[in-house]
C-alpha cells in the first residue's frame, strides 16, 4: 500500500504542500483575528464595567440627595406642624379654662365654711345655679383641660395626616 502512496505523494508533493502552507497561513490569520477580536471584547466590557460603576455612583449620590432633600422637607413640615400644636394646644387650654370658669359648680352656700361642705347642702340655699339641671354630669377643670389638650392633639395629627400627601411630586 506504501508503494501506491509514494508515487501519489510524488506527483502531489508541491500541492499538497501548498495546501499544508495555505491552511497553516489560514489557521495563524484566524488565531491572529480572534485573538485581536477577544482584545477588542474585553476592552469593551471594561469600558461597560467602568461605566456601569460610574452610573451606580451617580445613581447613589442622587439618591442620597433626594433622601436629604425628602428629610428636609419631612423636618420642614414637622417644625410648622409642631408650631401650628403648639398654638392650638395654647388656644385649647385657655378655652378650657374660661369653660370651666364660665360653668363652674359650687356646692356651697355663700354662709357655709369650706372645710364642711354637708352645713351648705343642709341649708334652703344649696348654692347651685338654677339653670343647672336637676339630673347631670359634672366634670373636674383637670378632666376638662384634659380633653381640650387631647382634642387639639387630635386635630394636629388629622392636619398632619392630611398633610402628608402635600408635595410629593416636588423635586
Amino acid at each position: 500500500m506504501l508503494e501506491t502512496i509514494i508515487p501519489l505523494l510524488s506527483r502531489w508533493k508541491w500541492g499538497l504542500a501548498l495546501a499544508g502552507l495555505l491552511a497553516f497561513a489560514g489557521l495563524g490569520a484566524a488565531a491572529l483575528h480572534y485573538r485581536g477580536a477577544l482584545r477588542t471584547e474585553q476592552a469593551g466590557r471594561a469600558a461597560d464595567r467602568a461605566s456601569y460603576v460610574a452610573a451606580q455612583a451617580e445613581a447613589t449620590r442622587l439618591s442620597a440627595e433626594a433622601i436629604h432633600h425628602q428629610e428636609a422637607v419631612y423636618q420642614m413640615k414637622a417644625a410648622k406642624q409642631d408650631t401650628a400644636h403648639e398654638t392650638e394646644l395654647a388656644q385649647a387650654r385657655a378655652a378650657g379654662a374660661a369653660y370651666a370658669d364660665a360653668h363652674r359648680v359650687r356646692g356651697q352656700t355663700a354662709g357655709s365654711t369650706p372645710g364642711n361642705p354637708a352645713l351648705g347642702a343642709q341649708s334652703s340655699d344649696p348654692g347651685l345655679r338654677e339653670s343647672l339641671p336637676a339630673v347631670g354630669v359634672v366634670v373636674s377643670e383637670a378632666d376638662v383641660q384634659a380633653c381640650s389638650e387631647v382634642t387639639a392633639y387630635a386635630l394636629s395629627l388629622r392636619d398632619w395626616a392630611l398633610g402628608l400627601g402635600e408635595g410629593q411630586n416636588t423635586p
